[in-house]
């Protein structure tokens, strides 16, 4: 009953706004913070509709497809650049749990990717979903007025995670981090401990917090942040803010000083490189609102090198700024993934633009120009996935990771291998056309790593 009456009121309210109901608005996002109006547009674009144009006005389709995202060549101020050792990353999207995602599901889970995701130096993904075994598994509500209280099983995570060769590291930093409360929050960290993995975002105490979280390959040092913009309706505990770096990224004014003083750390802990991984933007929408890629212009201009945002349940742009280091006057520049959608979801007759997603994977390399040590982006590869859900008599009976364009290229053979239904079938066309229209720059560029 109540679902329909937010139903309903979310119609009328998109009915009032008119055509402007089909572009991105200047919101935050924050569900804590949400006004009436702003939950009945969230509701909307949830039940109906996602949100495929940017801001009007905003240039950003422009923008985006302007990009040159080709970094197989060094920029022109690392002329003569050497190379002497490299390594590569691979970077998922959300982790989300669902009934439907169980052992008996997920046994070719990974098939039709894993190549790509896990054939390089380091993979890492969002992990969405606390693991807190001492609490009962808990999905996604089926009403949106239902509480959130996300918890994964042992089991399934160490499907997801992949085996010993698998992922190895979690930002954890994300709205359902407290989905547990904060008993939860700590036993998923213990229980990622007891299984080999790193993790980055939240924390047990201030000096875990501080705590520089490095990866070491091929003699190259990578740094991880991760930073969330919002905790749903949860807060942190008075005097506990170290249990997850909180900062609300999706307004303008956000102060990043936190965020600076821990890539100042990164660095002077060897760091050649730092990754942030960022949950912002706006839920089901395709593009970021202007003031989110400044804040990632800023972000970047702190010292980050690549930036792997989550968050809106679908994919967004990438990015490719240049900036001018403040102290050093230096040229330098950065890659800013705006939204890499789900990696892992099932979602019943709702969001059909979760359905895509994207893998990424980023070389790192190392080398002399100038007589200098210098490190930069070398590669960008993309593989776009289909989040692939087999149903029987509205019961999920097999869910795998799908290349989008591999299983489009099948169709235009005649061929269904996976076995999709007709309106999933019928759908592809579109999310490949909405793919192109999101990533063209970077779907363009062939940058074998």
């Amino acid at each position: 009953m109540a679902d329909g009456i937010i139903k309903l009121l979310s119609l009328l309210e998109a009915l009032r706004r008119g055509r402007m109901v089909r572009y991105s608005r200047p919101l935050e996002g924050n569900a804590a913070h949400m006004d009436r109006a702003e939950g009945l547009w969230w509701a909307y674009k949830f039940y109906f509709r996602p949100i495929e144009e940017p801001e009007p006005g905003s240039g950003l389709e422009e923008h985006f497809l302007c990009q040159y995202l080709d970094f197989s060549k060094p920029r022109p101020e690392l002329a003569g650049f050497e190379e002497m050792a490299s390594m590569t990353f691979s970077a998922a999207g959300d982790i989300l749990v669902s009934p439907d995602l169980r052992p008996g599901t997920m046994g070719a889970l990974w098939d039709g990717v894993a190549d790509f995701l896990f054939g390089s130096d380091l993979a890492f993904a969002n992990l969405e979903t606390p693991v807190a075994p001492s609490c009962p598994p808990g999905f996604l509500p089926k009403s949106v007025m239902g509480p959130m209280a996300l918890n994964s099983s042992p089991e399934v995570f160490d499907i997801i995670r992949g085996g010993a060769g698998g992922f190895a590291l979690f930002s954890t930093a994300n709205n359902h981090c407290l989905d547990q409360g904060e008993a939860g929050l700590r036993e998923t960290l213990d229980f990622l401990d007891g299984r080999g993995c790193l993790h980055v975002g939240t924390a047990r105490s201030p000096g875990e917090q501080d705590a520089v979280v490095m990866v070491e390959r091929n003699g190259i040092k990578l740094a991880f942040l991760s930073w969330t913009f919002a905790l749903n309706w949860k807060s942190l505990p008075e005097g506990k803010s170290y249990l997850a770096n909180h900062l609300r990224l999706n307004r303008p004014d956000a102060d990043l000083a936190p965020i600076a003083r821990q890539v100042a750390a990164a660095r002077a802990a060897g760091a050649d490189a730092v990754v942030a991984c960022l949950h912002w933007s706006l839920e089901f929408e395709s593009w970021p609102r202007r003031n989110v890629v400044e804040m990632g212009h800023r972000i970047v201009e702190l010292g980050v090198d690549v930036i792997v945002g989550n968050h809106p349940h679908g994919v967004q742009p990438i990015e490719r700024h240049a900036y001018a280091d403040e102290a050093s006057g230096e040229a330098r520049e950065g890659l800013i993934l705006y939204a890499l959608g789900d990696l892992i979801t099932v979602r019943d007759g709702v969001l059909p633009n979760s359905h895509l997603g994207l893998l990424a994977r980023v070389r790192i390399a190392k080398g002399r120009s100038g007589g200098r040590e210098r490190v930069r982006i070398a590669g960008l590869e993309l593989l776009p996935t289909y989040l692939f859900p087999r149903m029987r008599k509205g019961r999920c009976v097999d869910f795998r990771v799908l290349s989008l364009q591999r299983l489009v290229a099948e169709s235009r053979e005649g061929r269904n291998d996976p076995g999709l239904s007709r309106a999933q079938a019928r759908d592809l066309p579109r999310l490949e056309a909405l793919m192109h229209r999101l990533l063209s720059p970077a779907l363009a560029t062939d940058q074998g790593t």
